[in-house]
């Protein structure tokens, strides 16, 4: 157990220092080549910033999972390490030269389907939710595919304002990779470890004002992996309470402590999807009526704006973890009343005056064959 303990802070050590020592190149090489996130309407940021903050991510952390994490063919990594290589380049690929919603969305479809079929991790249980408890193969499949394309777009989403889907990513992983270390499931402590460490080197230059963004290459994989390791918590969970095994951090009720340790993304981007549905505009129609954007026009910083977030987030954790006598079911109605009310409240108050937005900066870019 010891040397366990070491090699997980050497994965996420070894991440950190990596992607901390990247970053600073990648923002040099952006600013020479133009690779900006331009300002715009809709965007809570002034001037132009470098987005390829996933390249760091994704660099350190590959390293890392490489050196540490061993590829069992049962524990289906080497899937999870496909369909992440494929959902970073396509991510990569949309911050620089912007895809359309619809190829994204494929591309999704396929990376899910790379985790769900290939590597056969899927939610295989409901725990009795709606009287539903082993699913088959079908629907087990289907509702995986779902469940990973909607954590991404939530990851995807809420990366609207400095720190926040890094910082909602970090709960969700030490969170995630605390339970998989105390139960023995040592590989996925690595796998959540390894990207921890990589992403919270990455928001020191993410902090305001922000040197550099994470971009979809970083959103992506980030959301990718948040769902795998949700789907993992909950399928493993129950290995746990099957072999009666009740020390330590006891969780009967998984499925809603996997909503509420994501719960911030999945109700945003829930709220978001019914909105835009409602008002007969596409789901995946980029707007700025998200609840981190609601803060920032209250007046509220992007630091302030995502501890008041993260708060919010753990208050909802802590919570769920003492009410799991309740049910699953009650739960999810909690979390998600919960959420309806604050968000009322959120946006009872009304808007402070809004600071007018400097001169657009603009570069004209060479384009060669």
């Amino acid at each position: 157990m010891h040397i366990d303990y070491l090699l997980l802070a050497s994965a996420l050590l070894t991440s950190f220092v990596l992607t901390y020592m990247f970053i600073p190149s990648i923002i040099k090489i952006a600013n020479i080549k133009h690779l900006f996130d331009a300002e715009d309407e809709r965007k809570s940021h002034y001037g132009v910033i470098p987005t390829l903050g996933g390249l760091g991510i994704f660099g350190g952390f590959m390293i890392s999972l490489c050196l540490f994490c061993k590829f069992y063919p049962a524990n289906g990594m080497r899937y999870i390490l496909a369909a992440l290589c494929f959902t970073f380049m396509l991510g990569a690929k949309d911050d620089i030269v912007h895809l359309v919603a619809t190829k994204k969305f494929i591309g999704q479809i396929f990376a899910a389907c790379i985790v769900v079929i290939l590597g056969d991790i899927r939610l295989t249980s409901l725990y009795g939710l709606f009287g539903v408890s082993y699913i088959d193969y079908i629907p087990s499949v289907i509702l995986s595919i779902f469940t990973i394309i909607f954590i991404i777009n939530a990851f995807n989403i809420i990366d609207g304002i400095d720190l926040l889907a890094g910082t909602i990513f970090l709960l969700a992983s030490f969170a995630f990779g605390a339970w998989f270390y105390f139960y023995g499931f040592f590989d996925y402590a690595i796998l959540s470890m390894s990207m921890a460490g990589a992403v919270l080197a990455f928001l020191k230059y993410n902090y305001t004002p922000a040197k550099i963004f994470m971009g979809d290459s970083g959103s992506l994989s980030i959301g990718l992996l948040a769902a795998v390791l949700a789907i993992q918590f909950i399928e493993k969970n129950e290995v746990v309470l099957l072999s009666h095994k009740s020390a330590g951090i006891h969780i009967v009720a998984s499925p809603a402590m996997a909503i509420a340790v994501l719960i911030i993304p999945l109700y945003d981007t829930l709220r978001a999807f019914i909105l835009r549905i409602l008002n007969r505009k596409s789901p995946f129609l980029a707007d700025r009526n998200h609840i981190h954007h609601r803060l920032i026009d209250l007046g509220f910083s992007h630091v302030q704006a995502t501890v008041i977030l993260i708060a919010v987030n753990i208050a909802v954790v802590i919570s769920v973890y003492f009410l799991q006598s309740w049910g699953n079911l009650y739960l999810m109605l909690f979390e998600l009343g919960l959420s309806m009310a604050l968000t009322f409240v959120l946006f009872s108050f009304k808007f402070k005056k809004k600071v007018s937005r400097p001169q657009k900066i603009s570069f004209e870019m060479e384009i060669s064959n």
